[in-house]
């Protein structure tokens, strides 16, 4: 039997993520089948079939990831979540661990964070001028609560990140600190803390903690809960800039959501400054395939008609409506353009946005 560094899951645990990382995946996924292990990984958003492995070496491969993360080797019966450090992975990238239990065995999903530089500038993002300058005017409030919306893996992080250098690298003397889970990147001139669930170190228990700091500006990595909904908006009303995420559908599911969180209407009216929807589609390589993505976004200014029918707690179609009136582009007329433009396809948009 061979030692440690080189058996056949070490090996293979360390070609996997090595593999991934030169092929610009963002997510690892084992799938345990009758017929071996899956391997599939999603490249610019889209989940791409890699190899079948032994099904013999997918208990030994688990057991390596796990041994990496510093997860319980010997627990097989209940999720865990851990992280694989870059200078353990063997790929030269931080590596972020969830594993599942199925009836064939555990599931594991991997997302890679690929080290950058630093956070890029706004202009970087390829937002449409209107919403990058909304953006911008949001972000220099001295007040107020900014949310950014859209599932996983849309950019949203990239997206905070560059609104929190821009909030730097302006002349405010502004003191910057974040509530995050997990801290991505580092971000020079902000004071970043990590909440730590386990521990009881929640967004809601951090954030009030992190009031009595003497902040101006604050970003909270994500609403989760109606308590952390409260206190976001609360401060947002109290003389701080905050910027965050929720996950909803569109920008108008948004304000119904933290309705349905039991926000009151007149804390949402007075507190956020806009809603930025986005999506990450595949860039047309003008020969019939893709290469990289593109950022398609929408804007929801607080106009006077999306304020009265948040006040009014109207539908999800009565607030997209109002939001319209008051100039908000919807994603769907946002990424016509993008398909005008030659820059992605209707099928493409078809298989992000729907119809």
């Amino acid at each position: 039997m061979g030692s440690a560094t080189t058996s056949p899951a070490v090996t293979a645990v360390r070609d996997l993520l090595r593999s991934a990382a030169a092929r610009g995946a963002s997510d690892v996924h084992l799938e345990p089948s009758e017929g071996g292990i899956r391997v599939v990984i999603r490249q610019d958003g889209v989940l791409v079939p890699v190899e079948l492995l032994p099904v013999e070496l997918g208990p030994r491969i688990v057991g390596r990831l796990k041994a990496l993360a510093d997860l319980l080797a010997y627990r097989t019966d209940v999720p865990q979540e851990g992280r694989i450090p870059a200078d353990r992975s063997g790929a030269g990238v931080e590596c972020r661990v969830a594993t599942f239990p199925t009836l064939l065995g555990e599931r594991v999903a991997i997302r890679l964070d690929v080290p950058e530089a630093g956070p890029g500038r706004i202009a970087d993002l390829g937002l449409p001028p209107g919403v990058e300058g909304s953006l911008i005017r949001a972000l220099e409030r001295p007040e107020g609560v900014i949310l950014l919306t859209g599932p996983s893996g849309s950019g949203k992080t990239t997206t905070l990140y560059a609104g929190l250098r821009h909030v730097v690298e302006q002349p405010l003397g502004r003191s910057v600190l974040t509530i995050e889970d997990p801290i991505e990147r580092r971000i020079e001139g902000v004071s970043q803390t990590q909440i730590q669930p386990a521990q009881g170190f929640t967004y809601a228990k951090a954030l009030r903690s992190l009031l009595r700091q003497d902040p101006d500006v604050i970003l909270v990595g994500e609403i989760r809960d109606a308590e952390t909904a409260q206190i976001t908006l609360e401060a947002g009303l109290t003389g701080h800039l905050v910027a965050t995420t929720i996950h909803a559908g569109t920008g108008p599911q948004v304000f119904t959501r933290l309705l349905e969180m039991g926000v009151e209407p007149f804390v949402l009216t007075s507190a956020v400054r806009g809603v930025l929807a986005q999506r990450l589609l595949r860039r047309s390589d003008g020969e019939g395939g893709y290469e990289g993505r593109v950022l398609v976004a929408e804007w929801l200014p607080m106009g006077t008609h999306l304020r009265r029918a948040i006040l009014d707690r109207s539908d999800t179609d009565a607030v997209a409506d109002a939001a319209r009136t008051d100039g908000g582009q919807g994603l769907q007329d946002a990424a016509a353009r993008l398909v005008e433009s030659g820059q992605t396809t209707a099928e493409e948009v078809q298989r992000v946005l729907g119809s």
